[in-house]
């Protein structure tokens, strides 16, 4: 028993070694499930293995950190767990408990790695050079069955795009969006060997189809352009500025020439299409807006609204869960795909403010640092800024367990300061 004791101490006490093996996984995870889940397999072996790894981050930081406002917290989302569950047998019955359970579970991983990370990286570094890596191994496993045509498709019906064995377009979309900036950071300066790096993301961002890689990517390299030829132009160093404009000239006339040949301006088209002859060509503001900008996200938010507002004051408070309209022979999930609807709407007032409150301890501390814009600070503004922008615009950033993983990561090394170059 002592034995047993003391491996479990060795463990906690290695247990960034442990999160780092953990993160490495998640690509391997992410083809896992895709793969599964393509071929129809109910149960993927990628959420046992979260779900295994969540339940070492709750006795590391119980029976290891022993913080009391951390035990505090816990013991609230314990009590909030029950009553939610306790919700949903009084008003769905039992056929319901096992599908909202799972997907609790699966929106609330986050907070749970979260204040793990928060912990972990109190003293402990991490090499920004892990997550180029890993940005790595996502665009090759995007790249590699793109090119050799064995990948999966982005849609299951009309429009274009492919994204290598991976489950969704808008997930490995998200992931490489949030780490763009970071791969930023850690290029100091261009090297021969980027060349076909560049030339592979773009080919990856532009074959997807969704538009999120797309206008992440211009967001990003452009602001970065504008600040390096502004820090230039107060250095007086104007003739590198005119030496720098004329390959971004090149590069801008190069992309409008292929754009037009990509699958992301293929789904547009295709979309537009699609509105003409839905609505007899009358495409209002409205359709832009819920079409174009939010994929109907409004469209379904207006839905949800309805069943939460016809709810009972104890599904007010506690979250309405995950199947609408109360139907419990054909379970059936479409969430809003906006993650601040979704954590309010599935789970109420409460729920809402228990999930958001380590959120706000983060950035409340971030916010606070006014240090010089440089460009590594200027990159960690974009990749938390886009991180909560997608949140609204595509969702999944939050409450999915494959792209949450890296939002906690990223908030947790900034609070800290333990990002090491």
């Amino acid at each position: 028993m002592v034995n047993i004791k003391n491996k479990i101490n060795y463990s906690f006490k290695i247990f960034d070694k442990i999160f780092l093996c953990f993160l490495f996984m998640q690509p391997i995870l992410d083809v896992i499930a895709g793969v599964m889940i393509h071929y129809n397999y109910g149960f993927t072996l990628s959420s046992l293995i979260r779900f295994i790894f969540m339940f070492m981050c709750i006795i590391y930081l119980i029976f290891y950190i022993k913080n009391k406002k951390i035990n505090i917290y816990l013991l609230s989302m314990l009590i909030y767990f029950i009553i939610y569950m306790v919700t949903i047998l009084i008003y769905k019955g039992t056929p319901a408990i096992s599908y909202e359970f799972k997907n609790l579970i699966s929106t609330y991983y986050f907070v749970f790695i979260l204040i793990t990370l928060l912990q972990l990286y109190k003293s402990k570094k991490f090499k920004i050079k892990n997550l180029i890596i890993l940005y790595v191994i996502y665009m090759l496993l995007v790249f590699i069955p793109n090119i050799l045509d064995i990948g999966f498709k982005s849609y299951y019906e009309s429009k274009e795009g492919c994204i290598g064995w991976f489950n969704s377009a808008n997930v490995v979309g998200s992931i490489l969006s949030i780490l763009l900036p970071i791969v930023i950071i850690y290029i100091k300066k261009f090297k021969i060997w980027l060349i076909p790096l560049i030339i592979i993301n773009l080919y990856v961002i532009f074959s997807i189809g969704t538009k999120v890689p797309v206008l992440a990517f211009i967001l990003v390299i452009g602001i970065n352009i504008l600040y390096f030829i502004v820090k230039l132009i107060k250095e007086k160093k104007n003739k590198i500025v005119a030496f720098i404009m004329i390959p971004f000239v090149i590069i801008i006339a190069f992309s409008i020439i292929i754009f037009p040949k990509t699958t992301f301006y293929k789904n547009i088209v295709i979309h537009l299409n699609y509105l003409e002859k839905k609505d007899n060509g009358n495409i209002t503001t409205w359709h832009i807006i819920d079409h174009f900008v939010f994929s109907q996200r409004l469209s379904f938010e207006e839905k949800t609204r309805k069943s939460y507002n016809n709810s009972h004051l104890l599904e007010k408070i506690f979250g309405i869960g995950y199947i609408e309209n109360y139907s419990t022979d054909k379970l059936r999930l479409k969430t809003v795909e906006i993650d601040y609807f979704d954590i309010f709407y599935r789970h109420g007032v409460l729920g809402f403010i228990i999930f958001f409150l380590p959120i706000v301890y983060v950035l409340k501390d971030i916010i606070k640092n006014k240090n010089k814009i440089d460009k590594y600070k200027l990159n960690i503004i974009l990749c938390i800024a886009l991180i909560f922008i997608l949140a609204l615009f595509q969702g999944h950033i939050l409450v999915t367990p494959s792209n949450s993983i890296y939002v906690a990561l990223i908030l947790s090394l900034e609070k800290n300061k333990k990002i090491k170059d």
